[in-house]
């Protein structure tokens, strides 16, 4: 029983050892962060409006698809597989960090386009710029889902 109850507490010291590491990381690299989700947020990615946008898709993607590489991820960009010449859509990007191939895989989805914005919708900041108000971020696909999938 002791032995246990000095197993939890260790194990509970190194869980608050790691939360503190973690979150310091964070807060040290906070502006980091903005910045590229600032530089994700520019891209105006509009799936609504593939004749205008499909450009902008596929650059965001680029961009993404950079950024996984720069983190030793490897990424692939597919042909979509429903894409016509009449209709042609974005490309798949598939990308995996894989750290050991005897532990189980975590399947994570994400999107990076986004709806439309103007700034006639009501907008009170340029949507396809991220704008910090009140302590707060705005842009277009910065928590729908661009922010997230960084």
């Amino acid at each position: 029983s002791q032995l246990s109850e000095a197993a939890a507490a260790a194990a509970a010291a190194a869980n608050v050892e790691f939360e503190d590491a973690f979150f310091q990381y964070i807060d040290d690299n906070t502006d980091l962060y903005q910045q590229r989700l600032a530089e994700a947020v520019a891209f105006p990615s509009v799936s609504s409006d593939l004749d205008t946008h499909l450009k902008d898709i596929v650059a965001m993607m680029e961009w993404t698809k950079d950024h996984i590489e720069r983190l030793k991820g490897q990424a692939t960009m597919m042909p979509n597989p429903v894409s016509t010449d009449d209709r042609p859509l974005p490309p798949i990007l598939l990308a995996e960090f894989m750290v050991d191939p005897e532990k189980k895989t975590v399947c994570v989805y994400g999107h990076l386009d986004v709806q439309p914005a103007k700034m006639e919708d009501g907008w009170d900041t340029e949507p396809f710029v991220l704008t910090e108000k009140d302590g707060k971020l705005y842009g277009r696909g910065s928590t729908d889902d661009k922010g997230p999938a960084l």
